[in-house]
């Protein structure tokens, strides 16, 4: 035979150096082989992503597959009717298909990214709707299915939308379906439909440890009867029930659909049992199209640190795991041709891997972690050679590092390699690790990844790859480090205002006339708010807090100042201000009371000022020398009107005054109600009298102020 031959030509000594380090024993048994590993060698290029879309975008494709979720995640689902009722359209009900069902559970559900609360009655399989109770009430309605087959009801066919009745049942389905309202007479009513998503537990799988019928099981639960299916997260769990395929009503809805017989379940129970020492777990979702049923089986069995394997048409699950050597080959074993290759393409040894997994701090997305590196790797490289690896079905950032260095140790070893040998090797299985060693001194542990039968000899041929023990607890060392959450973190808290903002009443002068209102002044500071809603009523002593609103409107964050002027004139009113946060309104303040101002025809608030005058009528300014300017100042009085008098109390002393110069006071006051307005001096008296540009300044008279040095002069005042 020319074994020797071909396989020393492959296993040539090229001066070995052993790098030191965790995983220096890889490194030296590539060196000492002379071999270069394929990227990915027995694990191959991993499963590609979801050609479903995104798993949390809300969605309506009529030709999309059937979702199917898995483990604790947060999905948005497929739109599958829109249908309107009500005189108007108001209602809008959507069904929304999340998964193949029966799934296990709803954990929550979100609207703009906001958790929901509903009241009434729990949405889960309830006939009724429930309603939502934090911001959203009287405009989203929600109920749920789990997805059971045959399903006793369609959801929402009871509220009377054309179109919809009993027979829409969804069945097999997990589906929910919302009810939205638009209400045009109201202040805060939805203007946007709100985006959804929903945390759900999702399908039920095969659990052969829970099966007494298989051995060392114990349990009812029992393969492709879905009744006695369990929860669960596992990554073999789900991978082995995918094999059997999902069935309903004796059709297979998704899966492969593969006979009991023809799977190997032994090979499943060790990776679950394997996942569960690893605390591995799955999450996430595929499509029944167009997603292919053999790339989905390879990304479950990713998340578990396997793959898919088919040798004699059994499937088979090749775990990653720490093996002893069963048995050695020799150059004795060997027949025909045998090979070791390991001359791959220098680029495809990686030392670096970006994985990309789904957080759930990051709104379930799919994010990329920290880079995993192996340091003595990029050291014997001479340089960095990294890739992206996406691992659609992994939610936890510890395990996506621990997979990923999985990968670039498996990029590493030596292989692949063909072995022929004699029927007395025909009882290994894939999976198995035997020691290669054609001659003394060149020996390597090698994993069994392929196996094929000459029917002509009854020779048996295994493809191997190597096989490096220190792989295993260095991967299982790492820890990831997830990206920081920048742009897509939010409070979900949603404060009241507080001292935000404050009421008075006041009175706005518009074409020569004036309007009773109400001024609501402040400022949003919470950095979160999109909208503010401002709403009244009038004032009546035992209201309670949600009593007699109506609504004003709803305003831009940056807003200051909202005029509210459908109002009577000279009654007491509060104020509500509320914070939209992400489409949710949250509590209302309220302010007040205050009393709303006046309102009269064109001119006639003029004619009310012109007709005024001053208690005292004379006397009321006094100007002072200061030493650089003049200062005036305004005594407290009256202001006498036909109709009422305000008084005039506190007001602000005019600084930086001409010397010897006439001065005309005067004051702004639309509304009549006095206080403290500000005190205004102009050499011009046009402008200290009511004019169409200000019909409610106020005229106070005319003072001259000293000359410098001099004594102080008083004036002011409007007699009868």
């Amino acid at each position: 035979m020319k074994v020797l031959k071909t396989a020393a030509e492959v296993l040539l000594v090229v001066g070995a150096t052993v790098v030191a380090g965790p995983v220096g024993t890889l490194l030296a048994t590539a060196a000492v082989m002379g071999v270069e590993a394929a990227t990915g060698g027995l694990f191959g290029k991993g499963p590609s992503a979801s050609g479903g879309g995104s798993q949390t975008k809300w969605k309506a494709d009529p030709y999309a597959g059937l979702p199917y979720v898995m483990g604790r995640t947060l999905v948005a689902g497929n739109v599958v009717a829109k249908l309107l009722r009500g005189s108007a359209n108001e209602f809008m009900g959507i069904a929304t298909v999340l998964s193949i069902g029966p799934i296990h559970a709803y954990e929550a559900s979100f609207m703009n990214k906001t958790t929901m609360t509903w009241m009434v009655r729990d949405p889960l399989n309830s006939v009724g709707m429930a309603e939502a109770s934090n911001g959203f009430r009287g405009y989203i309605w929600e109920q749920r299915t789990l997805g059971l087959c045959p399903e006793s009801y369609a959801p929402g066919w009871s509220d009377g939308f054309a179109g919809w009745n009993n027979d829409n049942k969804l069945s097999g389905l997990a589906s929910v379906f919302n009810i939205f309202c638009y209400n045009s007479k109201a202040s805060d009513t939805l203007t946007s439909i709100p985006t959804p998503g929903w945390l759900v537990n999702g399908v039920l799988v095969y659990d052969p440890r829970q099966d007494s019928t298989y051995p060392g099981g114990s349990g009812a639960c029992r393969a492709l009867d879905e009744s006695t299916y369990v929860y669960s997260e596992d990554p073999h769990l789900h991978a082995l029930t995918w094999c059997l395929g999902r069935w309903q009503n004796g059709v297979r809805v998704a899966g492969l659909g593969a006979p009991i017989n023809r799977i190997n379940v032994a090979s499943f129970v060790d990776g679950a049992n394997l996942n569960d020492a690893r605390e591995w777990r799955l999450g996430g979702q595929v499509y029944t199209r167009p997603d292919t049923p053999w790339n989905s089986l390879k990304a479950m069995l990713q998340a578990g640190g396997a793959r898919p394997s088919m040798p004699g048409g059994i499937i088979t699950a090749i775990n990653r795991a720490p093996r002893v050597s069963l048995a050695t080959i020799t150059h004795a074993d060997i027949i025909g041709k045998c090979t070791f290759s390991g001359t791959q393409k220098r680029r495809t040894r990686i030392n670096g891997i970006i994985p990309q997994y789904r957080s759930e701090a990051h709104d379930w997305e799919m994010v990329s972690a920290k880079l995993v590196q192996v340091a003595d790797y990029v050291t014997a490289d001479g340089g960095e050679r990294t890739k992206e690896v996406t691992y659609p079905l992994v939610q936890n950032v510890n395990q996506v590092a621990q997979l990923a260095a999985y990968d670039i140790c498996d990029a590493r070893e030596a292989g692949p390699g063909s072995i022929p040998l004699k029927p007395a090797w025909m009882n290994f299985a894939i999976g198995d690790c035997v020691t290669f060693q054609p001659e003394p001194g060149w020996s390597i542990k090698v994993l069994i990844t392929g196996r094929r039968i000459d029917p002509t000899n009854g020779s048996i041929t295994y493809t191997v790859q190597g096989e490096t023990d220190a792989k295993h607890p260095f991967a299982l060392s790492q820890t990831g480090v997830a990206p920081a959450i920048t742009g897509l973190t939010y409070d979900t808290s949603i404060p009241a205002p507080g001292a935000d903002w404050s009421l008075s009443g006041t009175t706005l002068v518009s074409d020569g006339g004036s309007v009773a209102a109400l001024l609501v002044t402040g400022v949003a500071a919470p950095s979160n708010v999109d909208a503010v809603v401002f709403d009244y009523r009038v004032y009546a002593s035992g209201l309670g807090d949600d009593e007699g609103w109506l609504g004003a409107s709803l305003e831009a964050p940056g807003i200051t100042t909202k005029e509210i002027t459908s109002v009577t004139p000279g009654t007491q009113y509060q104020a509500g201000v509320r914070y939209r946060v992400r489409g949710v309104i949250g509590p209302r303040t309220i302010y007040g009371p205050a009393t709303s101002g006046e309102s009269f025809p064109a001119g006639y608030l003029q004619q009310l000022i012109n007709a005024s005058y001053t208690d005292p009528g004379t006397g009321l300014a006094t100007a002072h020398d200061t030493g650089s300017a003049v200062r005036i100042s305004v005594a407290d009085h009256n202001r006498v009107y036909p109709d009422k008098t305000s008084a005039l109390a506190g007001l602000t002393a005019i600084t930086g005054i001409s010397y010897a110069t006439t001065y005309y006071l005067y004051y702004e006051d639309n509304s009549r109600a006095g206080g403290a307005p500000a005190i205004g001096a102009t050499t011009n008296q046009a402008l200290a009298i009511p004019s169409a540009a200000h019909p409610g300044r106020h005229s106070l008279g005319t003072i001259i102020t000293p000359a410098s040095g001099g004594a102080d002069t008083t004036g002011g005042g409007i007699a009868i």
